[in-house]
Formats: C-alpha cells, structure tokens, sequence
C-alpha cells in the first residue's frame, strides 16, 4: 500500500524540495496524487545548456501560471522571446524569481514579466542577454524587500520597501545609471564596478536616510579621485580594490566598523566618529627601495590613527633580493605610528630575508600584537623561530645591527606574551616543538606575540 501518496500535500510539497530538479520531475509518473502534487509545486526551477523558447504558448511554461506557484528560477540556456509581451501572465503568489544568464529578444519582457507577479519579495537579475538593451524598469514592486542586479548598466528601480541591494555593472568602461529615488527604506547596499560613483552618492544619500551597510569593491573613481560618504545611520562600511582612489571622506557618527582592501596610500579621514569604530585593513606592498615609505604612509594617512584596530599585510615577493636587502631602517624624524594588531604573511623562503622584513615593518609602524599565519606554503615557521630568537637574544640582534644600520627599532622591544590556540608559550624549544607538530598541508591559524617597549 503506497501511504507516501496520500500525505498532506504540504509535506510531499516537502520531499519535492529537497530532490534534485530531475528526480523531482520524474515523481510526476508515479501515480496520479504526485501528478497532481507535482503541478501544483511552489517552486520551479528550469535550467538548459542549449537555448530553449519560453513563449507563453500552451507549453512546459504555462503549466505552472497557477496561483500556488511562489518560486521560479531561470537559468542558463532559456529564451525569452517577444511574444510574452502579448500573453497575460498570471503569477500572483509569486514571491521569489531569478532570472540567470537568459536570453531576452526584448528587454520589455523583464517588465512585462514582473507586473504580474505583484507580491514579488525577492529578484535575482543575473547577466541577462538582451539583442537591443535598453533600460530597465522595475516598477510597481510595493512588497519588493531584496534584489541582486548584475550585468545590467541602466536601471532604475520603484520599490519604497527595499531592504537589501547588491548591484554589478557589466564593466566599467561604460557609465551606469541607477535611480533608487524611491528606495527609501534601504538598509543594505553592495556596489561593484561602478565608474565615477562620487557624485552619484552624493544625489542618493538624501532619498536613502536610513542606510546601515555599504560595500563598494573595484570601482573605479575618476572623479577628482575621491569619494564622500555622507551617512548619518551608517553602521558598516567596506571599500575594496578602486582604483585611482586618493582622498575618502566619511561623515558617519554612528559607524561602528570600516574595512579597507587595497595597495594605494589614499587619505581616509572619519569627520566624525563614535567612540566603538574600529577600521580593519587589508594591505599588500612589494618590499623594495621604491616602496620603503609606502606602508608608513598608508598608516599615517589615516585619519584619526586610533581608529586602526588592525592591519592585515601580505607582503609580496621582491623582484631580487638586492632589493630587498637594500631596505634598511626607515630614516625618519618620529616615531613609528602605534596600532593594535598587525597580521603578516608573505612568501620569503630565503634566511637572508628575514631580518631586513622586520625592521622595514617595526619602522612603519609599532604593533602591540603581531599575528603570523601558520600557511607552510609560505614558510612562516622557520621565520617565526627566527622572530622569537632575535627578540630574546640583544646579542644576535646587536650583530645584525652593527652589520646592516646604525639605528634599529628593536632595541628595548619586549616579548610580553607568545599565544597559539589559547595556549602561552615560553621558550623556544616549546615553541619549536608546537611548529614541528603542525601538519603539512596549510592552516589557518595563527600564532600571536604580545609585544611593548
């Protein structure tokens, strides 16, 4: 006796959902109670490596217009043609569509598509081929709460209860144009590949008040070569990869956290912050003569300073070692700036290199805690050793210093703690014990010095 048939339909709706599209599909033949629970499935998904015509005429598509249909996705290989523009859709419990790599004759049929799915909450618009593009409208989208646009250059969106946005420009050789006018309950915003994007925030930011997070990663600013960020709600904000980026402004008081990725020295400056705001960067430099001064810079160029909490750096192989043996201690009038944490890795194999790494590092800048990650394809253990040993022994290091500078920002530096999961390490022999012990694939840990002078 089949008992699985004659289940609620909510929970063989259920089973359908965790099958695989095939498999669910193929349930349709089994009996006339998964026939009838098979079409009245909430959710379709259709994919095709060959292009296959969508057309609104009593085929595979139309079977699903019913009313208890919420989810439809879309993707690789399917044409939308014309000829939708003329059917009458009927999709009015629809709460979810994507659209992935679809071939669009007409750019209208996006449109046409979503005016009848009048309770849509969430729209995925991936890299939609369109033979004449032209600008998207999404209008009417009163319950809309999260898009995800991408590879769309012209859009402008009606939708007053939008939460979260992420949107990719195709490229950034062509201008976008974006018109979020009535989005003004935006909470949420994630930007990538936009061109000039400066004076386009400064028109949105006043119809988007109350925004609490914002990403903006490989954008392109050729603007006067900056960017101002005027938020008063802002909570979170990352920038990421632009290029020809020099000056950052950010007029945030309630920012509690600010992440930067990138290799250029730009001028970040908080015009007002709050008490809890802690910047987290990501840096890479080439170690060389030509770019000695560059991570000090970068330091010193942020602006109030006590707001770096931490810095990841990843140093990047040299062009030879002359170069980076020709590094020596900064020559500068101050001390070197002071931050929380530094994070290093880099690829350096060679002895010779260690020493010269260090003391370009501690004259940039002096960590309180200093973190290397435990990758052995990068080598970090016999450079960890190395590290520890010069700091516990003054005459190795004064042997170092005699031969290579007059000058060195280790004297009267302290090992104050040496930490790896929890665990505190006192002497080199422990310490070389738990490093022989790690595996040899690579991890993720780390192990931290407590450092003061």
């Amino acid at each position: 006796m089949d008992r699985i048939s004659g289940l609620p339909k909510v929970i063989l709706h259920d089973i359908l959902g965790r099958l695989p599209d095939k498999d669910a599909a193929k349930t349709s033949v089994l009996s006339k109670a998964w026939r009838e629970t098979w079409f009245s499935f909430p959710i379709l998904s259709y994919c095709s490596r060959n292009f296959f015509n969508l057309h609104g005429k009593l085929d595979m598509f139309i079977q699903y217009q019913s009313k208890n249909l919420t989810k439809l996705v879309l993707r690789e290989g399917i044409r939308l043609d014309p000829a939708f523009l003329n059917h009458s859709l009927k999709f009015f419990s629809m709460r979810t569509l994507s659209l992935s790599h679809v071939l669009l004759e007409d750019e209208r049929v996006i449109e046409h598509f979503i005016s009848h799915c009048p309770l849509i909450e969430h729209l995925t618009l991936h890299f939609c081929y369109v033979y004449n593009p032209s600008p998207c409208n999404l209008q009417g989208l009163q319950k809309l709460k999260g898009a995800d646009i991408r590879g769309i250059q012209e859009v402008y969106i009606d939708a007053p209860n939008l939460e979260n946005l992420y949107y990719r420009a195709l490229d950034m050789d062509t201008p976008f144009k974006m018109n979020l006018d009535s989005c003004t309950n935006l909470r949420w915003l994630s930007l990538q590949n936009l061109r000039s994007p400066n004076k386009w925030f400064l028109e949105q930011f006043y119809w988007i008040p109350f925004l609490e997070s914002l990403m903006l990663h490989n954008c392109s600013m050729f603007e006067h070569e900056r960017i101002n960020i005027p938020s008063p709600e802002l909570k979170f904000f990352s920038l990421s990869h632009c290029s020809n980026l020099k000056e950052v402004n950010i007029d945030a008081p309630n920012l509690l956290s600010c992440e930067y990725d990138g290799k250029g020295n730009p001028v970040i400056s908080f015009l007002r912050i709050s008490n809890q705001l802690e910047l987290n960067a990501h840096y890479g430099v080439i170690m060389n003569h030509r770019h000695v001064y560059s991570l000090r810079e970068f330091v010193q160029n942020i602006k109030p300073q006590k707001v770096l909490a931490s810095l990841s750096l990843f140093i990047h192989e040299p062009y030879s070692i002359r170069e980076i043996l020709g590094v020596g201690v900064l020559q500068v009038s101050s001390p070197p700036p002071c931050i929380k944490h530094v994070q290093l890795c880099f690829p350096m194999n060679m002895e010779a290199r260690y020493f010269p790494l260090m003391n370009w590092l501690l004259s940039s800048c002096f960590p309180k805690t200093i973190s290397f990650c435990l990758q052995s394809n990068f080598n970090m253990k016999a450079f960890i050793v190395f590290f520890y040993e010069m700091l516990m022994d003054r005459k190795k290091c004064g042997c170092y210093l005699r031969s290579r500078s007059k000058q060195c920002c280790w004297h009267g530096l302290k090992v104050v703690k040496v930490t790896h999961l929890e665990r505190t390490y006192e002497n080199v022999e422990d310490l070389k014990a738990m490093l022989d012990a790690l595996p040899e694939s690579p991890v993720e840990e780390l192990i931290t010095f407590g450092l003061e002078l």
